[in-house]
């Protein structure tokens, strides 16, 4: 497999329009570029809170992966939030062990 990282960089508007659509690959994308480029970091982790528990398995990783972005981005998360809600995201979804653990690291390194 060849993989390309690629930079969503989505404006708070478009981020918003892409995550009404219900579109999983407009989602994910939408979700990857809040982590990453939003510059509202409560308003960014509040999104992926949210999204954190999709019943569908690529938008939820998507969701965790940017709460590891906006812990590196912010330095800051609302622990009392973000740490229950990943436990909760690993307990129904064990396959996404491996996307917690990485955002538990990154969270752990820098907030």
């Amino acid at each position: 497999m060849n993989m390309r990282y690629h930079d969503p960089d989505l404006t708070h508007d478009e981020s918003i329009n892409a995550l009404a659509t219900g579109d999983v690959s407009k989602v994910t994308t939408a979700l990857i570029s809040v982590g990453l480029n939003e510059i509202d970091g409560t308003w960014a982790q509040s999104v992926c809170l949210q999204y954190m528990h999709d019943d569908n398995e690529a938008i939820a990783s998507a969701a965790i992966v940017a709460i590891g972005h906006i812990a590196r981005r912010f330095g800051a998360l609302d622990m009392d939030r973000v740490i229950p809600a990943l436990q909760q995201a690993k307990r129904k979804c064990p396959a996404l062990s491996g996307v917690i653990g990485s955002a538990t690291d990154d969270i752990k390194m820098f907030t």
